[in-house]
């Protein structure tokens, strides 16, 4: 093999050589993105050719950028390896000098340690092999380094500009990045500060079909489903991602979480007002066959939010919650939850009953004992007070002040941030102006959240219809269950514990319960 080493010409043997190689996306200088895939499939092709044999490959994702946030884990594997004489090869294979790292410091880290244990390095894009330990081939390598961070600087400054221009834009902050599933995104075709034509957002709307898909997902939420019970029924019913594929519990996690669907933008953990609309805004939008506004939708997002914040909230993953009243039931003697068990006698299955989760003092007829709690439980649900005091009205003329003035201030806080101080003097005042704006809107936000009301269990089971009896059988086990051991406790029914036979009148039932109400 013939190279040009040091300046001079000369062949070097590379037969029998073994190389490793450290793979990450690439963007050639024609702008044509090489995966890592394509990038080892032209290595392995030259390796072939050169009589070199390729060991396990290093592999990122991540940006090696001076600039990048996410940790590109086999890069530091790569450190590691070569410190601690692990790296096992003769050279170390990159696409090009960039891929390694932009970052001049790392990049001279890299060299050293390579000089250190004897490794050099093959450059695909120089086609030829680089020693750290020749002051040519050195110099050749670090002039990389440098020219590769000086690319990732103009990149970064244009990027934040472009971010800059959609945070600023009149109409409230335009899309960057991929648009949200539930909306469609138009563009338009623009020159840069460069001169370079580039595809500009110009609008955002929401998509219908995807969009009904989105507002389904949070109201479902509100309602007590689990994402897992979410993702088989979309499943079931062909609702997919972009990508044509069934949108998993770990992207709805992501998605119910994005402030966009109300029409708003995160940016340096602020919220700003969007160009784009809340994800509900548009005719024909609705859930379960009822209409869907955007102050509801706003409401029921905020909602969702306090949902996934509750740090006591638990997520079953054995299959989901299978009976209502497991748990809510107490055992007389110990006080211990009563869960639904199964038994055989002489090998006959016997009808499933209620058991003390504890000592196992106790154990009842599961059938009966629902007939007899859940009457109970519709009966009181069933009356028209109980649903006045679940379903709350809005905070009211209040909430509507807050609201109208948290607008105010938001304008008001835009506006100062966009003046121009002419004086030292006038940039301090417009600094304390606006450190007291946003401690004004801080406050507002805090009231608004309070006077909003909150997700309840009862206010969920009263979306399913007219008929309590119907409501409750449409609702998820999950709710029930919330319900039960809402209305099951001293403060309310009363906590519902089973006694022993022999501690009863008899064997029924109706004798065994003692409701057991706060002193």
């Amino acid at each position: 093999m013939t190279h040009s080493q040091g300046g001079d010409t000369m062949t070097i043997d590379t037969t029998g050589l073994t190389a490793r190689e450290y793979l990450r996306v690439s963007v050639d200088r024609s702008g044509t993105e090489r995966s890592p895939e394509e990038q080892h499939a032209e290595h392995a092709e030259t390796a072939a050719e050169l009589g070199i044999v390729l060991g396990k490959p290093y592999m990122d994702i991540g940006s090696a950028s001076r600039y990048a946030k996410r940790a590109r884990d086999d890069f530091q594997r790569l450190m590691d390896d070569l410190r601690n004489d692990r790296f096992g090869a003769d050279l170390l294979w990159l696409w090009e000098s960039s891929r390694g790292s932009r970052k001049t410091g790392e990049w001279v880290t890299l060299l050293d340690l390579c000089e250190d244990k004897g490794v050099r390095f093959y450059v695909q894009t120089h086609e030829r092999i680089l020693d750290p330990r020749n002051g040519n081939d050195r110099r050749t390598l670090l002039l990389d380094a440098v020219d590769s961070e000086h690319e990732s600087y103009k990149i970064s400054k244009r990027v934040l500009r472009g971010v800059k221009t959609n945070l600023n834009h009149e109409g409230g902050a335009r899309g960057h990045g991929i648009c949200p599933f539930g909306y469609s995104r138009t563009y338009q075709r623009v020159h840069d500060a460069a001169g370079r034509r580039v595809m500009r957002p110009t609008e955002q709307e929401p998509d219908p079909k995807e969009a009904q898909a989105v507002i389904e997902l949070f109201f479902r939420i509100r309602a007590g489903h689990s994402m897992a019970s979410i993702e088989r029924d979309f499943a079931a019913r062909g609702i997919v991602g972009r990508r044509g594929r069934p949108m998993s519990a770990q992207t709805m996690r992501g998605m119910v979480r994005r402030v966009a669907y109300i029409g708003k933008r995160e940016h340096k953990g602020q919220e700003l007002d969007a160009a784009w609309p809340c994800i509900a805004d548009f005719e024909g939008a609705e859930y379960d066959g009822k209409p869907v506004t955007v102050a509801e939708f706003t409401r029921v997002f905020h909602e969702v939010q306090t949902i996934l914040d509750d740090p006591t909230r638990k997520t079953n993953h054995s299959g989901g919650a299978k009976h209502a009243l497991s748990g809510a039931l107490k055992c007389d003697p110990c006080g211990e939850s009563m869960t639904v068990t199964y038994r055989k006698a002489a090998g006959t299955p016997q009808p499933p009953a209620y058991q003390c989760h504890g000592r196992g003092c106790t154990r009842i007829n599961k059938e009966e004992t629902d007939e007899v709690v859940l009457a109970v439980i519709l009966g009181h649900l069933a009356q028209p007070y109980v649903y006045q005091a679940i379903t709350p009205e809005d905070g009211g003329a209040e909430l509507a002040t807050v609201q109208v003035e948290l607008m105010q201030k938001r304008a008001d806080l835009k506006e100062t941030q966009e003046i121009e101080p002419e004086t030292l003097a006038e940039d301090r005042r417009l600094a304390r102006r606006e450190e007291r704006l946003e401690e004004e809107i801080g406050r507002l936000e805090r009231r608004e959240i309070e006077l909003t009301p909150g997700p309840s269990p009862l206010a969920a089971l009263f979306d399913y219809g007219p008929d309590v009896s119907e409501r409750w059988e449409a609702a998820p086990v999950a709710v029930q269950r919330q319900i039960a051991q809402l209305l099951l406790s001293p403060e309310l029914l009363g906590e519902t514990r089973v006694k022993r036979v022999s501690d009863s009148a008899s064997g029924a039932v109706t004798d065994r319960l003692r409701w057991v109400a706060a002193s």
